[in-house]
């Protein structure tokens, strides 16, 4: 099967391509191809795979298309194998089903990977770090785009570390209901009943504001609160980024500011020619996506 083609899920009756194996027991292709050629039943030759004796004596078989070329398919009987039902027992998960249970959507959830030095950000995407393996995380690449990706164990969703610091993004981000860990444990209100604490130890006034310090802080991004700007006047931003120039104003309910005071406060961003993100109430809702794509329009790349 080549690596730059995905065939029809059921190519002929009773049989399978891999890729439609893979999603029959639940586990990602990538992982299943792995397998395979751990089993022995395939080999890659060039950018193809191709079928050893093993995986003939299994019922493996090519199919020949002119739309994918030709590509292995496998009797649907396979499913029951025992060496595959034990794969599916003890299968991984994405970290797209791990945010799933709060809420979370995968950039989220690898960015709090990374921040507890499981995997870091590479030229090919994520990669697999030596902590992470000891947990066990699994690398795989994409068959199609080249790109790494990890997997992880289901039982990661019980580990005590990793389930707090997903429900410090879940209170943010994320659905709070699914939280695993209550959230008065993690953003108690502290030094008065209008400050809250974000993960990196700032203080906030308001829970809008440490959700935005909170992207940041797992973005990557160092940035200061309340700067002040380089101005006779005394006005301050609620976030800089010193590396790019850049500020960010969150408009919400708490920043103390009427309409009119907000229109003012904007003009004079203009007026000094100072790069600034707004951020409006209505913007907190999908703060990742606002975010990201702003700061991707400034040229400043986001894992």
């Amino acid at each position: 099967m080549s690596n730059s083609v995905t065939p029809p899920e059921d190519s002929a009756p009773h049989k399978l391509s891999t890729s439609a194996l893979a999603k029959s027991l639940q586990v990602p292709s990538s992982q299943l191809f792995g397998t395979l050629k751990d089993f022995g039943w395939i080999k890659k030759e060039a950018d193809s795979w191709t079928l050893s004796g093993k995986g003939e004596f299994e019922g493996g078989e090519y199919v020949h298309s002119k739309r994918y070329g030709r590509y292995i398919v496998w009797p649907f009987e396979l499913t029951e194998h025992p060496l595959l039902q034990a794969l599916e027992d003890s299968r991984h998960i994405t970290v797209t089903s791990l945010g799933k249970s709060c809420g979370l959507n995968a950039r989220e959830v690898n960015r709090v990977m990374a921040e507890l030095g499981w995997i870091k950000h590479g030229f090919q995407g994520w990669e697999l770090t030596p902590a992470g393996e000891q947990i066990g995380g699994t690398q795989l690449e994409n068959e199609s785009s080249g790109t790494f990706y990890v997997v992880w164990p289901q039982t990661l969703l019980q580990h005590a570390i990793f389930g707090r610091a997903l429900t410090e993004s879940a209170v943010l981000f994320g659905d709070g209901d699914k939280a695993t860990v209550a959230a008065d444990d993690l953003f108690a209100q502290v030094q008065s009943e209008q400050s809250y604490s974000a993960v990196d130890g700032h203080q906030h006034v308001s829970q809008s504001r440490a959700q935005i310090c909170h992207w940041l802080y797992l973005a990557g991004i160092a940035h200061a609160c309340q700067r002040r700007l380089p101005l006779e006047q005394d006005y301050v931003a609620d976030f800089y980024i010193p590396a790019h120039q850049l500020y960010i104003e969150c408009w919400d309910q708490h920043s103390g500011a009427g309409l009119t005071a907000q229109l003012q406060r904007k003009e004079i961003y203009k007026q000094q020619r100072l790069d600034v993100i707004d951020i409006e109430s209505a913007d907190l809702d999908h703060l990742d996506e606002v975010l990201t794509r702003a700061f991707r329009k400034r040229g400043v790349r986001v894992s």
